[in-house]
């Protein structure tokens, strides 16, 4: 028998033994560092809306949003389904949002743009901390199926979590005192692309 070459290298199960969970450690860290860009640096902006016409409804009265961060949910029509949406009386006009004097207002869709779940107004930023590991100072929204989180004063922008694209906004407009919704967004996402 002829003694092994010194300089073909040699694996032995003892080397197995510190390789493999070298390799196995090193892919979950790469994981880790994908899946920590995408969650914080892969969010579209959110751009000025290009409204489609839509079919007006009310969406809330004013003296029912009289102060702000109050909200109100209510139904609009999207090829003729019923569509989760939300109105939230804001600080500070944004993007897409209506203005009625010193009041500014926002409606956006409840429908999570990762993977269609019905997102919910979260009105306690400590508990949307620990829930949805996003933390601010004002409240948000918040889908609890994969806790993305969407912030109203960005127009509905993707800020915490899998999704990568704003809430389409629906388009407002008062009189007498309520607000009604007379369309909404393109691309309607996640239902367009």
């Amino acid at each position: 028998m002829s003694p092994p070459n010194p300089k073909k290298p040699h694996l032995d199960r003892r080397d197995l033994l510190w390789i493999l969970p070298s390799l196995v450690t090193g892919g979950f860290f790469g994981w880790l560092a994908w899946r920590t860009y995408v969650i914080h640096f892969t969010k579209a902006k959110v751009r000025e809306p290009l409204w489609r016409a839509g079919p007006r409804l009310r969406a809330a009265a004013l003296d029912e949003l009289p102060s702000v961060w109050r909200f109100r949910y209510f139904e609009y029509r999207y090829a003729d389904s019923p569509l989760r949406a939300v109105v939230i009386r804001l600080p500070q006009p944004v993007s897409g949002g209506l203005s009625v004097g010193e009041a500014h207002f926002l409606a956006l869709s409840r429908i999570c743009t990762h993977q269609g779940c019905t997102v919910n107004f979260v009105d306690n930023p400590e508990l949307g901390a620990i829930a949805y590991n996003y933390r601010t100072d004002h409240p948000f929204l918040g889908c609890p199926c994969h806790f993305g989180a969407y912030e109203p004063l960005q127009a509905g922008k993707a800020v915490y979590g899998p999704p990568q694209f704003p809430l389409p906004r629906l388009r407002l407009e008062e009189e007498g005192g309520v607000l009604y919704a007379t369309g909404l967004e393109v691309p309607f996402r996640p239902l367009e692309r």
